[in-house]
């Protein structure tokens, strides 16, 4: 190689390594144990390892090294989970979210069947001249859906915006991939790098919004909890289910601790220090699971009446709380039952 393809090679090469990186970490990291974020780190583990392997091939003047003789076909994968990704962020309830697993395992015994039965070292030109154009056609199509579902449940959210950028680059590295010719691979590699690095960069910078696209799971402390305060939990939990105080919209503080015959900053310290979360937070908890069972079971009541009945004082807290503890709208989780 020239001096300057060496630094192509390079800038390709290192934009998709830390990629890998990346991916490993949201893939494998407790912080990240969303769901969401575990599909995001396994597309990009799939994706940064098909720009990497297109950067040796286009550099490859002889036969191929180990990382080129699986051929193309793990690449089937970077669309479904891509889908996947997508789904698990505008529609957590749908389908697809509660069967990506097997969604995933379909098209992963593809993979090994096109490995096993047609080989990319007994049967190259094939895989070139038309396993390679299916894969690429297979992924257009699973962007084309995806498109269709972020267009179907549109709203004005950071969460959107991020998808809308993923599509946009991700249809971007398709094109670049499915219609520039094998010597000029590494052009692919180098539009990766510079998307990534760019959105590296954003994040980094912008902290607040990193921590709302990529939600990390709280982590509860470890907590010793006195015999004393067990059981005042259980007494509360068992006020909750039997009598359902939450569905009073102007429920106080003050009204489950007369009905528990404790003193107002006992169940507040109680709640705040036991269950790791505010007085609000453990009563809306309760409304939303209330709302959730209505909205399955009672499909003659508005959204709003659902919101009412289950303790809710206005729409807008109803949905605030709803999308809080659930990740979508009433409406849509309606739509989903």
């Amino acid at each position: 190689m020239n001096y300057l393809s060496q630094i192509l090679f390079f800038f390709g090469a290192i934009g998709a390594f830390n990629s890998l990186i990346l991916a490993f970490h949201l893939s494998l990291s407790k912080s990240y144990a969303k769901l969401e974020n575990r599909l995001f780190g396994l597309f990009l583990l799939i994706l940064s390892l098909r720009v990497l392997k297109s950067l040796f091939y286009s550099f490859s003047t002889e036969e191929p090294i180990w990382f080129l003789q699986s051929g193309p076909a793990f690449f089937l994968l970077i669309g479904p989970l891509y889908f996947s990704y997508a789904l698990s962020i505008i529609s957590p309830n749908s389908f697809w979210i509660k069967h990506w697993k097997s969604h995933i395992a379909f098209w992963v015994c593809v993979v090994v069947c096109l490995m096993f039965f047609i080989p990319f070292k007994d049967y190259r030109q094939l895989h070139k001249s038309t396993i390679l154009p299916i894969i690429n056609a297979q992924w257009f199509v699973y962007i084309i859906i995806s498109s269709f579902f972020i267009k179907s449940n549109y709203e004005s959210s950071l969460r959107i915006k991020w998808l809308i950028t993923v599509k946009t680059s991700v249809l971007i590295i398709w094109a670049f991939f499915t219609f520039i010719s094998f010597d000029y691979f590494v052009g692919g590699s180098i539009i990766f790098s510079t998307i990534f690095y760019l959105s590296f960069l954003f994040f980094l910078i912008n902290k607040k919004i990193t921590s709302k696209v990529f939600e990390k799971r709280k982590v509860i402390k470890s907590i010793n909890i006195s015999k004393e305060s067990e059981k005042s939990i259980e007494r509360l939990i068992s006020l909750m289910i039997s009598e359902k105080p939450y569905k009073n919209p102007d429920l106080k503080l003050t009204d489950v601790a007369q009905n528990l015959d404790i003193s107002s900053h006992e169940l507040s310290k109680l709640i705040n220090e036991n269950l790791q979360i505010s007085f609000t937070e453990f009563i809306n908890k309760y409304r939303v699971e209330e709302a959730k069972l209505l909205i399955t079971t009672k499909s003659n009541y508005t959204i709003e009446a659902i919101g009412n009945i289950s303790g809710f004082n206005s729409k807008s807290a109803f949905y605030k709380a709803f999308k809080i503890h659930t990740g979508t709208t009433p409406s849509k989780y309606e739509s989903q039952k």
